[in-house]
C-alpha cells in the first residue's frame, strides 16, 4: 500500500501499475480508483504506460478530510504536484474524469511545465458564470445532496443517458459525502476560473464527451479557446457511460498518447 502526505497532512493513497511513460489517472467525484480498472483502462494501458492509479482526497483509501479549505481547487492541484514530486516524476500525462477536468486544468495553468499532455473526460462550463450563478448552482447542489445523497446524482444521469452499471452505482454510493459537499463549498472562493484559464493552457489536451452530456457541443467552443485542445464525441453516450465505453475511448486515448511518442519526420 503506498501513501504520501500532502502539505495540509492528509494522507493520500496511490498504486502503480504498468511500464512506459507515466499516466496519472484522477478521478472526479464518487468511486475509488478501482474504477479505472473495472473500466477496463488499465489493462490495456499498462503494456504501454505507466499507470498512476490516484485515490485524491475524500475517496477510496485516502483520508476524506471535510470543510471547503480542506477541499479547495488548490489544494487538489496541490495534490498533483505533491504525488509527482514525491514519485520524483518532472511530468506525466494525465487523464481526469468529471471534477477532474478542473483540477487538471489548474495544474495545466499553474504548472505548465509538469504535464506532457492532458485526457478530459466529460464536460466543463463554456463561459464564464458569475459569482451569484455560481453561489446559486452550489446552494442548488448542496441541498439535493444533502437531501439525496448520490442518488440524486445517479438518477440525474441515469435520466440524461439511462442506467449507470450497477457496479459504478455501489462504487459512487460507497464513497463518503464529506468531500463532495466540501468540493461544493469551496466553489464561490476559488478565485479562479476554468474558462478564463483555457487560453493559457497550452499542453495538448484531448476532450472526451458524450453526446448526451452536450447536447449543444459546448465543448467544442472550450477545445476552440485552448491553443492544442480537440473533442472528440462518444456517439449516443453520456457522462457515465460515456466514459465507460471503453471500446471507443480506449483507441482515442492511445493514438492521442502515442502521439506525443512519434519521432518528428
Amino acid at each position: 500500500m503506498a501513501y504520501l502526505t500532502a502539505s495540509d497532512g492528509v494522507r493520500l493513497y496511490y498504486e502503480i501499475e504498468g511500464v512506459g511513460p507515466p499516466l496519472l489517472l484522477h478521478l472526479g467525484a464518487g468511486c475509488d480508483l478501482e474504477l479505472w480498472r473495472a473500466a477496463r483502462y488499465v489493462a490495456a494501458l499498462r503494456d504501454s504506460h505507466r499507470c498512476i492509479l490516484f485515490d485524491h482526497r475524500g475517496h477510496g483509501r485516502s483520508d476524506h478530510p471535510a470543510g471547503a479549505r480542506a477541499n479547495h481547487i488548490d489544494r487538489y492541484a496541490d495534490d498533483v504536484v505533491r504525488l509527482l514530486d514525491h514519485l520524483a516524476l518532472e511530468q506525466v500525462d494525465l487523464w481526469g474524469y468529471s471534477n477532474a477536468i478542473a483540477v487538471a486544468i489548474k495544474v495545466a495553468d499553474s504548472h505548465p511545465s509538469r504535464l506532457t499532455r492532458l485526457v478530459l473526460s466529460g464536460t466543463t462550463i463554456a463561459g464564464a458564470p458569475t459569482p451569484e450563478q455560481v453561489t446559486a448552482s452550489v446552494a442548488e447542489s448542496i441541498a439535493d445532496r444533502r437531501a439525496h445523497g448520490w442518488d440524486g446524482l445517479i438518477a440525474d444521469f441515469a435520466e440524461e443517458e439511462g442506467p449507470a452499471p450497477d457496479w459504478m452505482q455501489a462504487m459512487i454510493r460507497a464513497t463518503p459525502l464529506e468531500g463532495s459537499f466540501g468540493w461544493m463549498e469551496a466553489r464561490p472562493s476559488w478565485g479562479w476560473s476554468t474558462w478564463d484559464a483555457l487560453p493559457r493552457v497550452t499542453t495538448p489536451t484531448l476532450f472526451l464527451v458524450g453526446e448526451l452530456e452536450d447536447p449543444e457541443d459546448e465543448m467544442a467552443v472550450v477545445a476552440a479557446r485552448m491553443p492544442s485542445a480537440t473533442r472528440v464525441r462518444v456517439p449516443g453516450k453520456g457522462h457515465i457511460n460515456g466514459f465507460l465505453d471503453a471500446p471507443f475511448v480506449t483507441p482515442q486515448v492511445i493514438d492521442f498518447l502515442a502521439d506525443r511518442m512519434r519521432p518528428s519526420a
